[in-house]
């Protein structure tokens, strides 16, 4: 017990053994090492996430041919996401804007659009089916949501589409795509985005 109260207070004097003193900066050391190390991860994954092509906007698709190239010849780690539309349909204009916002959003996924027409849709398509949204990773089809305004609504905004689409898995994780935002903030930002709260 007396050895126990000298050690105490030793320690409260200051007093540390060669021991003690090794084992605390050794710790120090492995803290440093360990820092140094996620910074360098960090990177790694930053360099890993931006090496991959930025979008930043929509495509327009002007045949059905540019259609196929679009989803056969993109990287296979590529997110493609085609909104099929005619301007007459209700929930176009929403689905449009919708698109415009997430691309800044998601630089890394590829938005694009097509009129039902230029593929050679049939009219019972084009008036019952529109719009319609298929999402489309290494050259096969994962998401495919005609009609999208049956789950939407006719006037929805991009955090409705954003959140709809994370619910199915079908957006990257935000945490993601923020690394990004570290080297570029513009990139996941800008002034006309209805993604951002007042």
């Amino acid at each position: 017990e007396k050895q126990k109260q000298k050690e105490l207070q030793e320690k409260i004097n200051g007093k540390m053994t060669l021991q003690e003193y090794n084992m605390i900066h050794n710790d120090e050391d492995d803290e440093e090492f360990l820092q140094r190390y996620r910074k360098q991860r960090m990177e790694e994954m930053r360099q890993q996430l931006y090496s991959g092509q930025q979008f930043k906007q929509v495509f327009e698709i002007t045949s059905g041919e540019a259609f196929l190239d679009t989803v056969d010849k993109e990287h296979k780690s590529t997110l493609i996401m085609i909104h099929i539309y005619e301007d007459d349909i209700p929930g176009t204009e929403s689905l449009n804007g919708c698109m415009i916002c997430l691309a800044a959003e998601y630089p890394t996924v590829k938005f694009c659009r097509v009129k039902s027409s230029l593929i050679g849709a049939s009219t019972r398509f084009t008036n019952n089916a529109l719009p319609a949204l298929l999402i489309y990773k290494a050259g096969e089809l994962i998401g495919n949501f005609v009609r999208i305004t049956d789950q939407l609504g006719e006037d929805f905004f991009a955090v409705d589409l954003e959140a709809f689409l994370q619910e199915c898995g079908l957006l990257p994780e935000k945490d993601l795509v923020l690394l990004t935002s570290i080297r570029n903030p513009s990139a996941c930002y800008s002034e006309d985005s209805d993604l951002e709260i007042d």
